[in-house]
């Protein structure tokens, strides 16, 4: 892991290139960013149905609203890889994304939601804006708390063009975080990146966002943790 010297340098880095991502991610896609927004975004959506595999909710930002036009009743797009947790048998039960959102605003929004497991990937913008990881700790455990599911699977942050070093580091720190508290932690994102820490080719349109294969890349590494977590207990 790398030390505290280096993660406040790439936090002042973060500082400085921060407003520049957000900027691109609002132009390179079809939904512009738009701020959180109230908790009612929280709670089981029209499309949940009986599923082979159980159901899960998730929380998340632009990685997981994505293109979907109606991400809250889950109606998701190709870019979002919860489309492709649902093609593999498992029902959304609700949740809550929004583009641009940091850890402290899903935190503040999300409400309680019934589900055999959660799925939080977060932390991308935290991590363009430069905020310590502590203040992503205690978020992320506010989400985990508020929503209130006993089994938590936590998502490596895809890759991010402009800055793999902060990126590697918030992943070392989610990765040790989920072992200190009981989560599991899943290293999805690793079928999208290169050796130096960017996007494999095809895996993104600009170079901070999924594209649809992509998102089907992470989405089935999700669904396969979320197998192993079922088999788990029905074993």
């Amino acid at each position: 892991m790398r030390g505290h010297a280096a993660a406040a340098a790439v936090g002042a880095v973060a500082r400085r290139v921060g407003a520049a991502l957000a900027v691109a991610a609002c132009a390179s896609v079809i939904v512009g960013c738009s701020a959180p927004g109230p908790a009612d975004g929280t709670g089981s959506p029209e499309a949940s149905v009986a599923a082979a595999h159980g159901t899960f909710a998730a929380v998340g930002d632009s990685i997981t609203d994505a293109d979907s036009p109606d991400y809250p009743a889950g109606d998701f797009g190709a870019a979002s890889w919860a489309t492709y947790v649902v093609a593999d048998g498992f029902a959304f039960a609700g949740g809550w994304a929004e583009w641009g959102a940091t850890t402290e605003q899903m935190a503040d929004a999300v409400g309680p939601i019934e589900a055999d497991v959660l799925v939080v990937l977060a932390g991308t913008n935290d991590v363009a804006f430069g905020f310590p990881f502590g203040e992503s700790a205690a978020n992320l455990e506010r989400i985990v708390d508020v929503v209130g599911i006993e089994d938590v699977v936590v998502v490596s942050i895809p890759p991010m063009d402009a800055f793999p070093d902060g990126v590697e580091d918030y992943n070392e720190r989610l990765d040790d975080l989920a072992d200190d508290r009981g989560w599991r932690f899943v290293d999805a994102s690793a079928g999208l990146r290169t050796t130096d820490g960017s996007y494999r080719e095809g895996m993104s349109s600009d170079g901070l966002h999924p594209s649809p294969d992509g998102a089907r890349v992470l989405g089935e590494a999700i669904a396969a943790e979320l197998r192993e977590l079922r088999d788990g207990r029905e074993g």
